[in-house]
């Protein structure tokens, strides 16, 4: 419980009062002073029970959304005493909806439950927990105060805005395939060489019967070594690389109850271009998850983070998850992650190169991975596009040369690619 000054003020009087009494033994002065010790009384009872059986539940159906979506929640504040209760306000201490859940409710009476519903407008990525959420009340004077912590185990993440791409022009047709290395191995792969005699440390499982019984020796089954050809994005996180207006950092979400339900807005990324980057390298690993083929992730923001290659829904859930929460904010500059990181990529793959520095080393660097055998794309988020003027996004036709592609501010990220 928290004392308020206007006590200090009420107990001043008090002692005031009382004094005077003693001094003329007024009856009036001995029935102000009765009474300013009742309303102290009464104060500090009703504060004292005020959130005594007060339920605070939070309701979601949904814990992941995309940038852009709307996100309800339901907040239900149930009094289960028998008495009323006068006020109690409600302060919501999480990063998203601050400003949207806090609220105060009035004459909440025995057994009741007041319901209020929230519809907010997401436009930050992240990872949000929903709450804790504070609840304070009173008495009707002021006197005390007194306030209650719920703690919740829900979050909500939000992912990058995901745009659909109909083509990629850097991957030759057969990337979704196999190859060869030619190397041998016993374990089972989809090219199969022939069989060898058996040596120590074979797998007896892998043991040709048939071939054993002619030659009368232990002869095993023996494949090419399978090399699926994989895609590796790799997004430069270091900071100060990118460009951000200092404008956006508005709130992460407004009130939809606010504005009109006929009116849906298009969601547009900020001026920021590490958010361009970030929606660039999640619409590519979708588009290449959708193509059956193996997807990895490297980037080294303030941690350094390593997505082995995979396929399927399971990798795209764990490729977003990261990038919900990754931030320009890195030490390790792109060329020291890509040299780090090729030495576990295999030969043939592709590697897309996600940055906003024009560093001429990059160029070196590239050759150098091509003359390895790997498929290379850097995709460049021109910076000073980010930094002109202009109030609404306006984005410019890109004719992607060679294996580069730029993207400047404005442009519609599921349509760059496509452009012949």
């Amino acid at each position: 419980m928290r004392i308020n000054r206007r006590f200090y003020a009420i107990l001043t009087i008090t002692i005031i009062l009382f004094i005077l009494w003693l001094l003329f033994f007024d009856d009036l002065l001995l029935s102000l002073w009765l009474g300013l010790i009742a309303v102290i009384g009464f104060s500090w009872f009703v504060s004292n029970n005020s959130l005594k059986n007060i339920d605070l539940n939070r309701f979601s159906s949904k814990k992941i959304l995309e940038i852009g979506n709307t996100f309800d929640e339901r907040l239900e504040v149930k009094n289960n005493s028998k008495r009323l209760k006068f006020w109690i306000e409600i302060i919501d201490r999480s990063e998203l909806l601050e400003k949207i859940n806090s609220r105060v409710i009035t004459g909440l009476g025995p057994k009741k439950v007041d319901i209020f519903q929230s519809t907010v407008v997401l436009n930050k990525r992240g990872y949000f927990p929903l709450g804790p959420t504070e609840v304070i009340s009173g008495d009707p004077f002021g006197l005390f105060t007194i306030s209650k912590t719920f703690q919740t185990k829900n979050h909500l993440l939000v992912y990058p805005k995901v745009n659909k791409l109909s083509r990629v022009p850097l991957l030759p047709a057969d990337l979704a395939g196999s190859a060869s290395l030619m190397l041998q191995t016993t374990h089972p792969t989809p090219q199969a060489a022939g069989v060898r005699e058996y040596t120590p440390g074979d797998p007896l499982s892998r043991v040709h019967w048939p071939t054993t019984i002619r030659r009368d020796k232990l002869m095993v089954k023996e494949f090419d070594e399978d090399s699926q050809s994989s895609v590796w994005i790799i997004l430069d996180a270091q900071k100060g690389k990118y460009y951000r207006a200092v404008q956006n950092n508005a709130p992460p979400a407004f009130d939809r109850n606010f504005v009109s339900m006929r009116i849906t807005k298009e969601y547009f990324l900020p001026r920021d271009s590490f958010e361009y980057a970030v929606s660039a390298t999640a619409s590519l690993t979708k588009y290449f998850l959708e193509k059956n083929l193996t997807v990895g992730l490297a980037c080294a923001g303030e941690k350094v983070s390593v997505l082995p290659p995979e396929k399927g829904h399971r990798q795209l859930h764990k490729i977003l998850e990261t990038l919900t929460t990754v931030r320009d904010a890195g030490t390790t500059p792109l060329e020291q992650l890509i040299e780090k990181q090729s030495k576990n990529i295999s030969k043939g793959s592709a590697i897309l190169l996600i940055t906003a520095s024009k560093n001429e080393n990059h160029e070196t660097l590239i050759e150098i991975l091509r003359r390895k055998g790997f498929q290379v794309m850097k995709i460049i988020l021109d910076n000073p596009s980010f930094i002109e003027d202009n109030d609404k996004p306006v984005g410019s036709k890109i004719n992607p040369t060679g294996s580069v592609i730029k993207i400047l501010f404005g442009d519609d990220i599921g349509k760059v690619f496509s452009v012949n």
